[in-house]
């Protein structure tokens, strides 16, 4: 049933509201009125999924990659909880390189 609605569905929206992306579409649905966007109920599941589901699958293997490159050097002295918090920094180390350190050890230290 659900297969059904989004196929009467799309096209209506489609028609109704033409975009090129899926991005543009969300900012549409977002800027419906909330009856309207009942009417798109599964659209908005599937533009959903679509924005969550990444386009390859390098970064999952990158991370993978890395957890075990880790895993295998500090196994004997890292507990699981921050063997995972080293990793998701390992991960994003593009965002912690901006941070300021300075500011974040006052921010701990309370000053």
């Amino acid at each position: 049933a659900k297969q059904s609605s989004l196929a009467v569905q799309l096209p209506l929206f489609q028609n109704k509201y033409p975009c090129t992306s899926i991005g543009e579409a969300a900012r549409i649905l977002r800027g419906l009125p909330v009856e309207i966007r009942g009417l798109f109920d599964q659209v908005e599941v599937l533009i959903r999924i679509l924005m969550v589901v990444p386009v390859s699958s390098c970064e999952a293997e990158r991370s993978f990659s890395t957890l075990c490159r880790l895993k295998t050097w500090l196994r004997a002295t890292m507990n699981q909880n921050r063997l995972n918090n080293l990793v998701v920094c390992n991960v994003h180390k593009e965002r912690l390189d901006m941070l300021n350190t300075g500011t974040i050890c006052q921010e701990f230290v309370g000053c």
